[in-house]
């Protein structure tokens, strides 16, 4: 690979932001980033970009999320995270009649950000609100999970 890197956006990533493939400079978006706001994609796009400037900097024993990628995100103006909150609920896998068909959207007033969780989870805050000196506070909705209803 010579300094080139493709960005592609995938339907088929449900549970990230991103995903990539360093030794063939291929990085691939859930398609919720296009409707994000800027700064969430250049997170992600950051996040991913570094695992390929790891890759070509130190080789492919450079650890995904260790401190030459760390240092590569820090040096991007990021906070070198692992988890980011997710734009999209998660997609159920087939699930029993008996199980609850019901997941919880945690979202923030401020920001809009959403988590999504099987059960209310109230001690959950919005990072980036909390980090700007907010309250990060997530307002709890019950959703069904059935089919044609988010």
């Amino acid at each position: 690979m010579e300094g080139a890197v493709a960005v592609s956006f995938d339907a088929r990533i449900r549970r990230s932001l991103g995903r990539c493939a360093p030794e063939q400079g291929r990085i691939t978006l859930h398609p919720a980033l296009r409707g994000a706001p800027r700064a969430r994609l250049a997170e992600v796009l950051c996040h991913e970009a570094a695992h390929v400037a790891a890759f070509v900097l130190y080789g492919p024993l450079a650890k995904p999320h260790g401190p030459e990628w760390a240092q590569l995100v820090t040096r991007a103006g990021f906070s070198p995270t692992t988890r980011a909150t997710a734009l999209a609920p998660p997609v159920a896998k087939a699930v029993s009649s008996k199980r609850s068909r019901v997941q919880y959207e945690h979202r923030c007033s401020v920001c809009q950000a959403v988590r999504w969780a099987l059960r209310p989870v109230p001690q959950w805050r919005c990072a980036e609100c909390v980090d700007a000196g907010l309250s990060g506070e997530m307002v709890i909705e019950r959703r069904s999970r059935a089919p044609g209803s988010a």
